[in-house]
């Protein structure tokens, strides 16, 4: 049923990419197996920035026989685009860029000011996780050589004075919150039995940062995607505005209530997860969405809480 399923979305996908295409001049591109964006630019002579533009791309993911704007037309009779001598600068200088971690850095911030994708910046610098740490040295292209050098004694205490500051806000928090009731409605239990049995209906699926489909899913992408489906409404947000803004702590979680990281790649509020029972929650982790316990080392050591949706009563 979920192949089905990722293949309509795909269709789907699809089918808008090629309602978007027809309103651009240009020639069409075929994606075949094996291809990526950064392959079909190199073919065409163009950059990744432009296939994305061109077919209105929030992101990489493309599909096989997906029809892709790969040229203007009026540009050079070779298919490619002519790059002004701005944007040829622009890439050179991208090629030798680095980028050292100061307090505050997330991947995804490195990422947007450097105009590439956090899946990038993993793959280039062979990280594990997207846990990062003030002083690193990241490489922004993957020809970029990279001399690692270890953070000053300044830039050491700048992340422990952050993390300090993280778990007294986090403290706060709790502290200002009324603990929810021990049970919930008959309506909201069903709702609960519901969103439990999508989430492992999701098991294997991929992560994706920033996905919210079941093409792939990042932590809070698939609370969103869970809850919604289950028949609650709930705006996408980060692991972080749902501890601050839609939940509340419980003295004991009811499977189907909500268990909160911190320090994954962050010092604050950074991973959640669905808990379901057992010491057990169901996460979208590195490896894609999987069952873990809380009593791991990993995630014993970042454990904070657990939480229930507020409108869950």
């Amino acid at each position: 049923m979920k192949k089905a399923i990722k293949i309509a979305l795909a269709g789907a996908v699809i089918s808008g990419v090629l309602c978007s295409a027809s309103l651009v001049e240009a020639s069409p591109y075929i994606v075949q197996k094996g291809d990526t964006l950064s392959k079909i630019a190199k073919a065409h002579n163009t950059t990744i920035q432009q296939l994305k533009q061109w077919n209105q791309l929030s992101g990489d993911q493309i599909y096989i026989a997906q029809s892709l704007v790969v040229t203007k037309l009026g540009s050079s009779n070779n298919g490619g685009t002519t790059n002004t001598a701005s944007e040829e600068i622009k890439q050179n200088v991208q090629k030798s860029l680095s980028h050292k971690v100061i307090k505050g850095d997330t991947l995804s911030k490195i990422a947007k000011k450097y105009s590439t994708t956090v899946e990038n910046i993993i793959l280039w610098n062979n990280l594990k996780s997207d846990a990062i740490k003030v002083g690193q040295k990241l490489k922004i292209n993957k020809d970029t050589d990279i001399i690692d050098e270890a953070p000053t004694a300044n830039e050491v205490e700048a992340e422990i004075n952050f993390k300090e500051t993280a778990d007294e806000a986090i403290e706060k928090q709790l502290n200002s919150e009324k603990t929810a009731s021990l049970s919930i409605s008959k309506a909201n239990t069903e709702l609960y039995t519901k969103a439990l049995e999508i989430a492992k209906l999701a098991i294997d699926i991929p992560y994706k940062y920033g996905g919210n489909t079941i093409e792939g899913f990042d932590c809070s992408g698939f609370i969103s995607y869970v809850y919604n489906n289950a028949g609650l409404k709930l705006e996408r947000k980060s692991s972080l505005q749902y501890f601050e803004q839609d939940t509340q702590k419980v003295q004991q979680p009811l499977p189907g209530d909500i268990v909160f990281f911190k320090n994954t790649y962050i010092p604050t509020i950074s991973h959640m997860g669905i808990y379901i029972g057992g010491d057990q929650f169901i996460h979208a982790g590195t490896k894609g969405i999987t069952i873990s316990n809380v009593n791991e080392k990993y995630w014993n050591e970042r454990f904070v809480a657990y939480k229930r949706l507020s409108t869950v009563k």
